[in-house]
């Protein structure tokens, strides 16, 4: 494994890391929120899910460049896809809705997907940031992991895959039930009903 290049700026990367971490300060908000119960909002469930996908694809790309073979790909795409569709069609039940007389709708549930997108993200992080370093941000052939390090990537790559094929499913499935619901297809009822007990719950 190389060292790091001490040519890239620290400032970029400290700055970046900043961000990641609120980012990631935001998600586990965002997991608690949807452990009690919180009101739901179709622009904003879409438009974090669209930084969680865009944050997974980021650092699992990272990987690349820092040695993992290309071929890697296709089972990430493969496990992600599965996910998706498995979150997507078992998620459904584990979401909760409900609305308060003349209320705002409110749902919940799917909390472990969230957890098991953090621990990936966490991990795979962890992994730039002590085996690469600021140099993470420059995309050459010299930077490459090794030994312990490139198969914890490759694993952390697929837990990461994992977590968001699990969100995206998730996500959907919400987003069609919310649909469902406002076109009176499903109703709803007007107290929290009780937790899924399920891991997806």
């Amino acid at each position: 494994m190389s060292s790091a290049n001490p040519s890239v700026g620290i400032g970029p990367y400290l700055v970046f890391v900043v961000i990641v971490l609120l980012v990631l300060l935001r998600v586990v908000r965002r997991t608690f929120a949807n452990y009690r119960g919180t009101r739901f909002s179709l622009g904003r469930t879409v438009v974090f899910a669209a930084v969680y996908v865009i944050l997974g694809i980021v650092f699992s790309g990272l990987s690349f460049f820092e040695g993992v073979p290309y071929l890697l790909v296709v089972p990430e795409l493969v496990l992600g896809a599965a996910a998706a569709v498995w979150s997507y069609r078992y998620s459904d039940k584990r979401v909760s809705f409900w609305k308060p007389a003349d209320g705002p709708l409110f749902f919940r549930g799917g909390v472990v997907i969230y957890l098991i997108y953090i621990v990936g993200l966490v991990t795979r992080l962890s992994i730039d940031l002590i085996f690469i370093g600021p140099a993470m941000f420059n995309f050459a052939s010299t930077l490459q992991l090794s030994g312990t390090a490139l198969y914890g990537s490759m694993t952390t790559d697929l837990l990461l895959v994992f977590g968001v094929g699990l969100l995206i499913g998730r996500n959907v499935r919400v987003a069609r039930r919310y649909r469902k619901i406002r076109r009176g297809e499903e109703v709803v009822p007007a107290t929290a009903p009780p937790r899924a007990k399920s891991w997806l719950g």
